[in-house]
């Protein structure tokens, strides 16, 4: 007696709609006034990912916009650094009064364009043009700087010059 009724009861339940179903029971709001609040929490809820998606954008950007810039930056003056380097072994085998052809095979192909001022600065023969390399690759400490000087396609002066300012 008891089956038959419990029975009848799950069939009124179903007929009203209702789930026997296992799972999380959950009630859901019911009318139109519970469907204006659902719609109004949903449109909250989007427009709080929205501005957290704005937010978001520039901890993201940031970085990306700066390795844009900075990686090849760097890169191009480590290779800088490295090209225009003279090993202290031929800086010691050039000598004064030999024309460039005959020194070119010792020579990197490239010279230092951007020696510090002090070294750019300091005297040098009279109507010579002077070319500078630094005397090592490290990136990281200073070396010294060797410099060239010619006159009419000649060596005229060769001088090491201390990178720190004395």
């Amino acid at each position: 007696m008891r089956l038959h009724r419990a029975l009848d009861q799950v069939q009124s339940l179903r007929d009203l709609g209702a789930s026997t179903a296992a799972g999380p029971r959950t009630a859901a709001p019911a009318g139109p006034a519970g469907a204006g609040a659902l719609r109004e929490s949903a449109e909250r809820l989007a427009e709080v990912r929205a501005a957290a998606r704005r937010r978001s954008v520039p901890a993201f950007a940031a970085p990306a916009v700066a390795a844009v810039f900075f990686v090849p930056a760097a890169v191009f003056l480590a290779w800088q650094l490295t090209t225009g380097v003279l090993p202290p072994s031929a800086f010691a085998r050039l000598e004064t009064g030999r024309p460039r052809a005959e020194l070119a095979p010792l020579l990197p192909d490239r010279a230092f364009r951007y020696p510090p001022g002090h070294v750019r600065s300091a005297a040098r023969p009279p109507d010579a043009v002077c070319a500078f390399y630094r005397s090592g690759r490290d990136l990281l400490n200073e070396v010294d700087f060797y410099r060239l000087c010619r006159r009419d396609d000649v060596l005229v002066a060769k001088d090491t010059m201390d990178a720190k300012r004395r």
